[in-house]
Protein backbone atom coordinates (compact mmCIF):
# COMPACT_ATOMS: atom_id res chain seq x y z
CA UNK A 1 0.00 0.00 0.00
CA UNK A 2 1.44 3.66 -1.00
CA UNK A 3 1.65 6.07 1.29
CA UNK A 4 -1.11 8.03 -0.04
CA UNK A 5 -3.85 5.04 -0.07
CA UNK A 6 -2.62 4.26 3.61
CA UNK A 7 -3.18 7.95 4.86
CA UNK A 8 -6.43 8.53 3.48
CA UNK A 9 -7.80 4.95 4.51
CA UNK A 10 -7.17 5.92 7.57
CA UNK A 11 -8.71 9.35 7.10
CA UNK A 12 -11.63 7.77 5.90
CA UNK A 13 -11.74 4.88 8.38
CA UNK A 14 -10.60 2.47 5.71
CA UNK A 15 -8.64 -0.62 6.12
CA UNK A 16 -4.80 0.16 6.03
CA UNK A 17 -1.53 -2.08 5.98
CA UNK A 18 0.08 -0.07 8.42
CA UNK A 19 -0.55 2.60 11.34
CA UNK A 20 0.46 5.89 8.98
CA UNK A 21 3.61 7.63 10.34
CA UNK A 22 3.58 11.69 10.27
CA UNK A 23 6.32 12.91 11.91
CA UNK A 24 7.28 16.52 11.32
CA UNK A 25 11.04 16.90 9.90
CA UNK A 26 12.44 20.23 9.02
CA UNK A 27 15.85 20.97 10.77
CA UNK A 28 16.00 17.46 10.76
CA UNK A 29 15.78 17.14 7.17
CA UNK A 30 17.95 19.60 6.42
CA UNK A 31 21.02 17.75 8.39
CA UNK A 32 20.23 14.98 7.01
CA UNK A 33 21.19 16.28 3.56
CA UNK A 34 23.74 18.44 5.21
CA UNK A 35 22.83 21.85 3.98
CA UNK A 36 22.22 24.61 6.16
CA UNK A 37 19.04 25.73 7.55
CA UNK A 38 18.58 28.62 6.06
CA UNK A 39 19.46 27.43 2.68
CA UNK A 40 16.99 24.69 3.08
CA UNK A 41 14.11 27.34 4.05
CA UNK A 42 14.78 29.79 1.22
CA UNK A 43 15.38 26.93 -1.74
CA UNK A 44 12.45 24.49 -1.93
CA UNK A 45 14.71 22.39 -4.00
CA UNK A 46 16.13 21.66 -0.80
CA UNK A 47 13.08 21.26 1.27
CA UNK A 48 12.10 18.68 -1.68
CA UNK A 49 14.42 16.70 -1.09
CA UNK A 50 15.41 16.82 2.65
CA UNK A 51 11.52 15.28 2.91
CA UNK A 52 11.28 12.43 0.53
CA UNK A 53 15.28 11.38 1.84
CA UNK A 54 13.50 10.99 5.16
CA UNK A 55 10.45 9.44 4.27
CA UNK A 56 11.81 7.02 2.01
CA UNK A 57 14.79 6.25 4.84
CA UNK A 58 12.02 6.12 7.92
CA UNK A 59 9.01 5.21 6.18
CA UNK A 60 6.99 8.56 6.84
CA UNK A 61 3.69 8.55 5.39
CA UNK A 62 3.37 12.38 3.91
CA UNK A 63 5.79 15.19 2.08
CA UNK A 64 5.82 18.79 3.47
CA UNK A 65 6.16 22.33 2.42
CA UNK A 66 6.87 23.08 6.23
CA UNK A 67 10.06 25.07 6.92
CA UNK A 68 9.06 28.44 9.02
CA UNK A 69 6.30 30.22 10.37
CA UNK A 70 7.68 33.34 8.31
CA UNK A 71 5.94 33.05 4.66
CA UNK A 72 3.68 35.20 4.95
CA UNK A 73 5.21 37.56 7.01
CA UNK A 74 8.27 37.96 4.25
CA UNK A 75 5.70 38.51 2.05
CA UNK A 76 3.44 41.02 3.06
CA UNK A 77 6.67 43.17 3.70
CA UNK A 78 8.47 41.77 6.87
CA UNK A 79 12.09 42.36 7.42
CA UNK A 80 13.14 38.32 7.90
CA UNK A 81 16.71 37.10 9.20
CA UNK A 82 17.99 33.17 7.91
CA UNK A 83 20.80 32.07 10.67
CA UNK A 84 22.05 28.87 9.29
CA UNK A 85 21.33 26.62 11.63
CA UNK A 86 18.09 27.85 13.34
CA UNK A 87 14.54 29.00 11.92
CA UNK A 88 13.83 32.42 10.23
CA UNK A 89 12.75 35.10 12.80
CA UNK A 90 11.80 38.80 12.49
CA UNK A 91 14.41 41.39 12.59
CA UNK A 92 11.74 43.85 13.59
CA UNK A 93 8.02 43.63 13.80
CA UNK A 94 6.30 44.84 10.79
CA UNK A 95 3.29 46.17 12.61
CA UNK A 96 4.01 47.71 15.77
CA UNK A 97 0.02 48.86 16.34
CA UNK A 98 -3.21 50.03 15.40
CA UNK A 99 -2.18 52.57 12.86
CA UNK A 100 0.17 50.29 10.61
CA UNK A 101 -2.59 48.22 9.57
CA UNK A 102 -3.06 50.79 7.37
CA UNK A 103 -0.38 49.61 5.55
CA UNK A 104 -1.10 46.16 6.09
CA UNK A 105 -2.99 44.44 2.70
CA UNK A 106 -3.54 40.83 1.41
CA UNK A 107 -1.29 39.89 -1.34
CA UNK A 108 -1.24 36.96 -3.95
CA UNK A 109 1.09 34.61 -3.47
CA UNK A 110 2.87 34.64 -6.43
CA UNK A 111 3.78 38.77 -5.98
CA UNK A 112 5.56 36.54 -2.38
CA UNK A 113 9.05 35.09 -3.01
CA UNK A 114 8.67 32.56 0.00
CA UNK A 115 5.52 31.70 -0.90
CA UNK A 116 5.77 30.97 -4.36
CA UNK A 117 8.49 28.78 -3.00
CA UNK A 118 6.29 26.60 -1.17
CA UNK A 119 3.84 26.72 -4.32
CA UNK A 120 6.89 25.15 -6.59
CA UNK A 121 7.85 22.54 -3.85
CA UNK A 122 4.39 20.95 -4.12
CA UNK A 123 4.44 21.03 -8.14
CA UNK A 124 7.65 19.63 -7.37
CA UNK A 125 6.33 16.53 -5.17
CA UNK A 126 3.40 15.87 -7.75
CA UNK A 127 6.56 15.46 -10.39
CA UNK A 128 8.64 13.49 -8.72
CA UNK A 129 6.33 11.19 -6.69
CA UNK A 130 3.21 11.25 -8.66
CA UNK A 131 0.29 10.19 -6.21
CA UNK A 132 2.39 7.73 -4.05
CA UNK A 133 2.92 10.52 -1.09
CA UNK A 134 0.36 12.48 0.10
CA UNK A 135 1.03 16.26 0.27
CA UNK A 136 0.78 18.37 3.04
CA UNK A 137 0.78 22.24 2.37
CA UNK A 138 1.09 24.55 5.50
CA UNK A 139 0.00 27.78 6.56
CA UNK A 140 -0.30 29.91 9.86
CA UNK A 141 -3.80 30.43 11.92
CA UNK A 142 -4.76 33.72 12.58
CA UNK A 143 -3.76 34.26 15.90
CA UNK A 144 -0.27 32.93 15.21
CA UNK A 145 0.51 34.56 12.22
CA UNK A 146 -1.09 37.95 14.45
CA UNK A 147 2.12 37.56 16.58
CA UNK A 148 4.46 36.93 13.65
CA UNK A 149 3.65 40.07 12.84
CA UNK A 150 2.88 41.82 16.10
CA UNK A 151 4.78 39.91 18.51
CA UNK A 152 3.87 37.28 20.74
CA UNK A 153 4.33 39.90 24.25
CA UNK A 154 2.46 42.75 22.50
CA UNK A 155 -0.02 40.27 21.09
CA UNK A 156 -1.07 39.04 24.55
CA UNK A 157 -0.87 41.95 26.44
CA UNK A 158 -3.64 43.82 23.49
CA UNK A 159 -5.73 40.43 23.71
CA UNK A 160 -6.74 42.15 27.35
CA UNK A 161 -6.18 45.75 26.14
CA UNK A 162 -7.00 46.28 22.82
CA UNK A 163 -9.28 43.47 21.67
CA UNK A 164 -10.60 45.18 18.80
CA UNK A 165 -7.63 45.63 17.02
CA UNK A 166 -6.48 42.60 17.02
CA UNK A 167 -9.65 41.18 15.90
CA UNK A 168 -8.67 44.05 12.81
CA UNK A 169 -5.45 42.38 12.43
CA UNK A 170 -6.31 38.32 12.68
CA UNK A 171 -9.19 39.06 9.71
CA UNK A 172 -6.35 40.30 7.60
CA UNK A 173 -4.27 37.37 8.18
CA UNK A 174 -7.21 34.90 7.66
CA UNK A 175 -7.72 36.77 4.19
CA UNK A 176 -3.98 36.30 3.54
CA UNK A 177 -3.93 32.67 4.89
CA UNK A 178 -7.23 31.65 2.47
CA UNK A 179 -5.36 32.97 -0.68
CA UNK A 180 -2.35 31.18 0.38
CA UNK A 181 -3.80 27.68 1.02
CA UNK A 182 -5.78 28.28 -2.33
CA UNK A 183 -2.88 28.72 -4.37
CA UNK A 184 -0.81 25.52 -2.40
CA UNK A 185 -4.56 23.37 -3.48
CA UNK A 186 -4.64 24.39 -6.91
CA UNK A 187 -0.93 23.26 -7.64
CA UNK A 188 -1.50 19.34 -5.88
CA UNK A 189 -1.67 19.94 -1.95
CA UNK A 190 -3.67 17.37 -1.04
CA UNK A 191 -3.97 18.57 3.09
CA UNK A 192 -3.37 21.85 4.60
CA UNK A 193 -1.94 22.10 7.64
CA UNK A 194 -2.84 25.02 9.74
CA UNK A 195 -0.37 26.22 12.45
CA UNK A 196 -1.61 27.88 15.38
CA UNK A 197 1.01 27.75 17.79
CA UNK A 198 0.11 31.13 20.33
CA UNK A 199 -3.07 29.85 20.75
CA UNK A 200 -2.23 27.53 23.71
CA UNK A 201 -1.22 30.19 25.86
CA UNK A 202 -4.02 32.17 25.34
CA UNK A 203 -6.29 30.23 27.46
CA UNK A 204 -9.25 28.75 27.71
CA UNK A 205 -11.70 32.17 27.27
CA UNK A 206 -9.53 34.03 25.04
CA UNK A 207 -9.43 30.52 22.74
CA UNK A 208 -13.09 31.12 22.87
CA UNK A 209 -13.61 34.24 21.99
CA UNK A 210 -10.80 35.20 19.79
CA UNK A 211 -8.89 32.07 18.09
CA UNK A 212 -11.51 29.61 17.52
CA UNK A 213 -13.79 31.65 15.31
CA UNK A 214 -11.16 32.35 12.80
CA UNK A 215 -9.50 28.44 12.92
CA UNK A 216 -13.45 27.38 12.27
CA UNK A 217 -13.31 29.91 9.31
CA UNK A 218 -10.02 29.14 7.96
CA UNK A 219 -10.30 24.76 8.45
CA UNK A 220 -13.94 25.41 6.31
CA UNK A 221 -12.26 27.22 3.50
CA UNK A 222 -9.86 24.45 3.04
CA UNK A 223 -12.77 22.45 3.31
CA UNK A 224 -14.70 23.84 1.10
CA UNK A 225 -11.68 23.95 -1.32
CA UNK A 226 -11.25 20.50 -1.63
CA UNK A 227 -7.98 19.51 0.63
CA UNK A 228 -8.09 18.01 4.28
CA UNK A 229 -7.27 19.92 7.08
CA UNK A 230 -4.74 19.37 10.18
CA UNK A 231 -4.84 21.41 12.67
CA UNK A 232 -1.32 21.44 14.95
CA UNK A 233 -1.10 23.74 17.76
CA UNK A 234 2.05 23.27 19.54
CA UNK A 235 1.93 23.29 23.82
CA UNK A 236 -0.98 22.36 26.34
CA UNK A 237 -4.00 22.82 25.08
CA UNK A 238 -5.22 20.61 27.91
CA UNK A 239 -7.52 23.49 29.46
CA UNK A 240 -9.73 23.49 26.74
CA UNK A 241 -9.12 20.43 24.66
CA UNK A 242 -12.54 20.53 24.65
CA UNK A 243 -13.10 23.55 22.37
CA UNK A 244 -10.77 21.91 19.54
CA UNK A 245 -12.70 22.26 16.22
CA UNK A 246 -12.74 18.50 15.40
CA UNK A 247 -15.84 19.41 12.99
CA UNK A 248 -13.50 20.93 10.54
CA UNK A 249 -10.40 18.78 11.05
CA UNK A 250 -9.21 15.60 9.58
CA UNK A 251 -6.23 15.38 12.01
CA UNK A 252 -5.54 17.28 15.23
CA UNK A 253 -1.88 16.79 16.09
CA UNK A 254 -1.70 16.53 20.23
CA UNK A 255 1.50 17.62 21.34
CA UNK A 256 3.36 15.64 24.52
CA UNK A 257 1.71 17.48 27.38
CA UNK A 258 -1.86 16.67 26.45
CA UNK A 259 -2.85 13.61 28.07
CA UNK A 260 -3.82 11.41 24.99
CA UNK A 261 -6.61 9.41 25.88
CA UNK A 262 -8.61 12.46 26.57
CA UNK A 263 -8.04 13.62 22.93
CA UNK A 264 -9.20 10.55 21.54
CA UNK A 265 -11.74 10.03 23.88
CA UNK A 266 -12.98 13.94 22.76
CA UNK A 267 -12.03 13.71 19.16
CA UNK A 268 -11.21 10.25 18.37
CA UNK A 269 -14.81 9.82 16.71
CA UNK A 270 -14.84 12.94 14.10
CA UNK A 271 -10.70 13.09 13.37
CA UNK A 272 -8.20 11.23 13.67
CA UNK A 273 -5.63 11.90 16.73
CA UNK A 274 -1.94 12.62 15.50
CA UNK A 275 1.24 12.13 18.29
CA UNK A 276 2.30 12.34 21.07
CA UNK A 277 5.22 10.93 22.24
CA UNK A 278 7.97 13.45 23.59
CA UNK A 279 10.17 15.18 20.75
CA UNK A 280 12.87 15.58 23.11
CA UNK A 281 13.25 13.52 26.27
CA UNK A 282 11.51 10.05 23.60
CA UNK A 283 13.07 10.74 20.35
CA UNK A 284 15.97 12.71 21.25
CA UNK A 285 17.33 11.66 24.25
CA UNK A 286 16.00 8.25 25.18
CA UNK A 287 17.29 4.86 24.18
CA UNK A 288 15.71 2.72 21.10
CA UNK A 289 13.88 0.42 23.71
CA UNK A 290 12.36 3.52 25.27
CA UNK A 291 10.85 4.81 22.28
CA UNK A 292 9.38 1.84 20.86
CA UNK A 293 8.15 1.98 24.14
CA UNK A 294 6.37 5.15 24.12
CA UNK A 295 5.30 4.65 20.21
CA UNK A 296 3.64 1.79 20.93
CA UNK A 297 1.75 2.68 24.32
CA UNK A 298 0.43 5.84 21.97
CA UNK A 299 -0.39 3.81 18.93
CA UNK A 300 -2.23 1.65 21.49
CA UNK A 301 -4.06 4.45 23.03
CA UNK A 302 -5.33 6.05 19.93
CA UNK A 303 -7.52 3.07 18.34
CA UNK A 304 -8.62 2.65 14.99
CA UNK A 305 -8.52 6.22 14.07
CA UNK A 306 -4.67 7.21 15.34
CA UNK A 307 -1.65 8.20 13.69
CA UNK A 308 1.83 8.41 14.94
CA UNK A 309 3.83 10.99 15.54
CA UNK A 310 5.84 12.98 18.13
CA UNK A 311 3.80 15.52 19.63
CA UNK A 312 6.22 18.46 17.60
CA UNK A 313 8.77 18.62 15.50
CA UNK A 314 11.90 15.78 15.45
CA UNK A 315 14.66 17.67 17.08
CA UNK A 316 17.85 17.97 14.84
CA UNK A 317 19.87 15.64 16.77
CA UNK A 318 17.79 12.73 16.55
CA UNK A 319 19.34 9.40 16.74
CA UNK A 320 18.51 8.23 13.22
CA UNK A 321 18.19 4.62 14.86
CA UNK A 322 15.33 6.11 16.92
CA UNK A 323 13.23 6.93 14.01
CA UNK A 324 13.65 3.57 12.11
CA UNK A 325 12.57 1.99 15.35
CA UNK A 326 9.14 3.54 15.02
CA UNK A 327 9.07 2.37 11.31
CA UNK A 328 9.86 -0.70 12.22
CA UNK A 329 7.42 -1.09 14.84
CA UNK A 330 4.60 0.16 12.81
CA UNK A 331 5.33 -2.00 10.14
CA UNK A 332 4.90 -5.22 12.45
CA UNK A 333 2.05 -3.84 14.78
CA UNK A 334 -1.26 -4.38 13.77
CA UNK A 335 -2.93 -1.10 12.10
Amino acid sequence: MKPFERLFNRLDNKKIDKTPNLNIVMLFAAKEIGVPYSKYCLDYKLLVEGNIVCAEKYGLDCVTTMSDSMREVSGLGGKVLYPDDDVPYNEEFLIKGRNDLNKLHPIQPCDSERMTDSIKAIEAYKQRLCDDYPIIGWVEGCMAEAADLYGVNNLLVDLIDEPDFILDLMEVCLEQEILFAKEQIKAGADIIGVGDAIASVAGPNLYRQLALPFEIKLLKAIKDMGAKTKLHICGNITPFLELIPSDYCDIIDIDWMVPLERAVELHGNKSCICGNYDPVAILLMSDENKVREAAAHCAEIGGDRYISSAGCEVPKYTPQRNLQVINELLLCSTP
